[in-house]
């Protein structure tokens, strides 16, 4: 789907930019490294497990960036339904003016699928809990399927 979002981006002149499922930060570095003009980028998910890795790939590609210290960038581990709470939280003229673009790219990962430690996966035997961020387990019931 790569692809696609840098299409859907391509003509669009972006200052600001909100990846609302960072997942592992592919199609935020991607859009990142495409828009030299950017200077806001603000990457919101609710995976904890996966936070630090997207942190680190949004990183290195700040200290390879050419632009010097013209591009800011967030990480949040938020659910995007608190968006304006994040958006706020880094300039609260973000809420009066907005952002020029944001990516949601609703449905799974397969890092969350192919690892059956994170309980979302029917494709092999264990807990099924189907919870996005694996701490954030409250009180729910878990149920292992019966396969056989």
């Amino acid at each position: 789907m790569l692809g696609e979002v840098l299409d859907a981006f391509h003509s669009l002149r972006l200052r600001s930019f909100v990846n609302c499922t960072l997942d592992a930060a592919g199609h935020s570095a991607a859009i990142v490294d495409a828009h030299p003009e950017l200077e806001l980028f603000v990457g919101m998910d609710m995976d904890s497990s996966i936070h630090d890795q997207a942190r680190t790939r949004i990183e290195k590609l700040l200290a390879m960036d050419s632009r010097g210290s013209k591009l800011k960038a967030y990480t949040h581990v938020r659910n995007f339904k608190y968006i304006k709470s994040v958006l706020g939280g880094v300039d609260e003229n973000l809420l009066d003016f907005g952002v020029n673009d944001i990516l949601m790219d609703l449905g799974i990962s397969s890092m969350q699928v192919d690892d059956s430690t994170r309980r979302f996966s029917v494709q092999g035997d264990g807990p099924l809990d189907m919870h996005m961020n694996p701490q954030d387990i409250r009180q729910c019931e878990f149920f292992t399927p019966a396969v056989k």
